[in-house]
């Protein structure tokens, strides 16, 4: 049973209160089971362990007329969120040992009761990282997970990328408020993810990012999946935050193996020794997390078709139904595309459009349909 809406407007004004978290709404409702009811008897918060600060703080948002102040603007921009005591909030959410009380969201919440699975590494990859990244998340996609991530540079974005080019679900979880877009040039990224998935955060709309907040917000995307995958990253990695958070929570934890020479292969290198799951594929993935999903025939070069990059689709045009060499394909690209070819092969050929054939060939797929 969800809150009454008299109940929702109080929880909206006071997680507005700067310093007043999901910890001190959670301590407020245990003892007055009541937001509304905090207003009645105000005297009562000076007698819970909250600062004297921020206590006066509550008791000034706590009137009639500044709540409903809240709630006119609230509309007036759309703003949308869901709260702890509602059906819609996602139950392994709920689990952690701190849940945020209220979520703000943009986009369309039946991806929450979805089977998730996040996607993290570094925020500048290398081109096998990318390229992995892609096959992987494809993979996944179709085997029925949404892909949860960060949208931060790097291998967030791309698992995001991938995951709405096969026309599958995405979550992207923020360390700032729903107003910010945050890293700036992912603005097109971040639309595109508020019309085709879902955004969340735990920060009231006008919550600017900074540092201290998303280590915080890792806990939410380990939180919301059933395991966490680690796409390459150094051994200070920001990604094994989230790892951590996943240990603790009780998920599941895949890496994929590196480049012996390459740095960004230290963090999954070193989880696969403690005992990480190896992931070259899928299957690997749905060893440990089954899913009770049936496959069906779906067009997903089709859909990903859609959401192609220019380059992405210039590439496709290049490709005939009968077999074309790679170096045949190098020589049609304009120089400043070469360097992208292999990673764009792969992506294609995650994403069902292409297939590779033997000695360097490639060639279009005459079917898209294939099986999820």
């Amino acid at each position: 049973m969800g809150m009454k809406i008299e109940e929702r407007d109080w929880l909206y004004s006071l997680s507005l209160i700067p310093g007043v978290g999901s910890r001190t709404l959670r301590q407020i409702y245990q003892n007055f089971t009541s937001f509304a009811k905090l207003a009645e008897s105000p005297q009562m918060l000076r007698k819970m362990s909250i600062s004297p600060e921020k206590a006066k703080a509550i008791l000034e948002k706590l009137n009639p007329e500044a709540v409903w102040q809240d709630k006119m603007q609230r509309e007036q921009r759309h703003i949308q969120f869901i709260s702890i005591f509602d059906e819609q909030y996602p139950q392994n959410l709920r689990e952690i040992s701190d849940p945020p009380v209220i979520l703000f969201y943009r986009g369309h919440l039946r991806y929450l009761t979805e089977p998730k699975l996040a996607v993290v590494g570094s925020r500048k990859p290398t081109p096998y990282g990318k390229a992995a990244c892609a096959k992987l998340t494809a993979e996944l996609a179709e085997a029925g997970f949404t892909i949860v991530s960060g949208v931060a540079y790097g291998i967030d974005a791309e698992a995001h990328r991938t995951a709405l080019r096969c026309g599958a679900g995405t979550i992207g979880v923020l360390g700032c408020g729903l107003d910010h877009i945050y890293p700036p040039l992912h603005k097109k990224l971040y639309e595109e993810i508020a019309d085709n998935g879902l955004l969340l955060s735990e920060y009231p709309p006008a919550t600017s990012p900074h540092k201290g907040l998303f280590p915080e917000r890792n806990r939410l995307i380990s939180g919301l999946s059933l395991g966490v995958l680690l796409i390459e990253g150094n051994e200070k990695s920001g990604s094994l935050i989230t790892v951590d958070c996943a240990l603790d929570q009780g998920r599941e934890v895949f890496a994929v193996p590196g480049q012996i020479f390459s740095p960004l292969s230290a963090a999954p290198h070193n989880l696969i020794k403690q005992g990480a799951k190896l992931v070259t594929g899928a299957a690997d993935v749905l060893e440990e997390l089954p899913l009770p999903h049936k496959p069906t025939v779906c067009n997903r070069a089709q859909a990903a078709e859609q959401r192609l990059s220019s380059g992405e689709q210039r590439l496709l045009e290049l490709i005939p139904y009968e077999p074309i060499h790679w170096n045949k394909l190098f020589e049609c690209l304009p120089p400043e595309a070469r360097q992208r070819l292999d990673q764009e092969l792969l992506l294609l050929e995650a994403n069902g459009m292409i297939e590779s054939l033997a000695g360097g060939y490639f060639a279009k797929r005459k079917n898209g349909s294939v099986k999820v």
